[in-house]
């Protein structure tokens, strides 16, 4: 980290500007990772350690100490300090400190030692502020992740992989078979015409297809202009007849405007004969006010509506019993029948 450095090279600057003016005489080394003895471990600390270390030694220098004292105390230091951290393992040297000491110049030894110690809780804070952002980060990268929209995403599945292979390999496949076509023109030529000959039938048979489903549609019976002048019972004497000679479709049609007209006497829906089957259905099913307080025309009508859509719309077949049901809903929205 950029911080770790500065941290180091600022305790070099510190020892240039000290209260005697000398100039930097404190050599520091930074290498990755330090020489540490095998059989030794004095002066390697880690960086809460030498945090605390120099804290001892910035106690030891605010007391009154004799020259000897100070001497003897710059003796049992270490000629450097190998500090490790998590960007690696860094060492610094003692020596000026000790040439203070040596001096007898307490408060310039710990002026150092406490700008030191400053430099170093400075990087340590970094590191934390740094580790928590990268926390956050993750957190915030996991919550994001985690969305409806990133559900789709994972790593590629057995069946993936397989179907990667496969492509995989029938690209390989084509290559070797186009690229031999080369020594091979006739065959080439062959096999291009056959290409051609199965495109153009693919798309005549989508055609086929399309025009096929067009006059299934328009073979279904159109929307037709009922007459809104008949009455109900008009229309039920209509339904009798073609069920009379078998044709129980239109009396089932019949029988459905027979209920239309009946609904319209009641003044449950509107003498309006433009609206489609389903806009009646949803007059009587949502519609406030008056319409709702008549709930017993909901379910025959509804009934009545499923069974035109389905035999007269879709065109499906129609027997005496699609008649008689329909007959047994115009009962029961109060058509008299007999």
């Amino acid at each position: 980290m950029k911080r770790a450095w500065a941290f180091f090279f600022v305790v070099a600057a510190t020892v240039g500007l000290s209260v005697v003016g000398a100039r930097a005489q404190t050599q520091i080394l930074v290498q990755e990772p330090a020489p540490v003895a095998e059989n030794s471990t004095r002066g390697v600390y880690e960086l809460e350690g030498f945090i605390a270390e120099q804290q001892r030694l910035s106690g030891l220098l605010s007391k009154k100490l004799s020259s000897e004292e100070l001497a003897s105390l710059g003796d049992s230091l270490p000629g450097h300090w190998t500090v490790r951290t998590q960007d690696g393992s860094y060492t610094i040297s003692s020596e000026y400190l000790k040439l203070r000491l040596a001096k007898g110049s307490g408060n310039d030894a710990k002026l150092w030692v406490d700008h030191v110690i400053g430099e170093a809780r400075g990087y340590s804070e970094a590191a934390l502020r740094a580790k928590k952002t990268t926390g956050d980060a993750h957190r915030e990268l996991d919550k994001i992740l985690g969305g409806s929209e990133f559900a789709a995403v994972h790593p590629p599945s057995a069946w993936d992989m397989f179907r990667q292979r496969l492509s995989a390999w029938m690209l390989r496949m084509l290559g070797k078979l186009f690229g031999g076509m080369a020594r091979y023109p006739i065959g080439g030529e062959i096999l291009f015409w056959l290409i051609v000959v199965a495109g153009v039938g693919f798309i005549a048979l989508w055609v086929f297809r399309f025009l096929a489903s067009r006059e299934r549609m328009e073979a279904m019976p159109g929307s037709e202009i009922v007459n809104a002048s008949r009455t109900w019972q008009e229309w039920i004497r209509m339904a009798r007849e073609a069920a009379a000679r078998n044709d129980f479709r239109e009396a089932v049609h019949a029988a459905y405007w027979a209920g239309i007209a009946r609904l319209e006497d009641a003044g449950v829906v509107p003498k309006d004969r433009t609206k489609t089957p389903r806009e009646y259905l949803r007059l009587v099913t949502s519609a406030p006010g008056e319409l709702a307080a008549r709930p017993m025309y909901r379910e025959p009508l509804t009934e009545l509506t499923k069974r035109l859509e389905r035999i007269w719309y879709a065109n499906r077949g129609a027997g005496p019993d699609d008649y008689q049901q329909t007959l047994r809903q115009l009962e029961a929205m109060g058509c008299q029948l007999e």
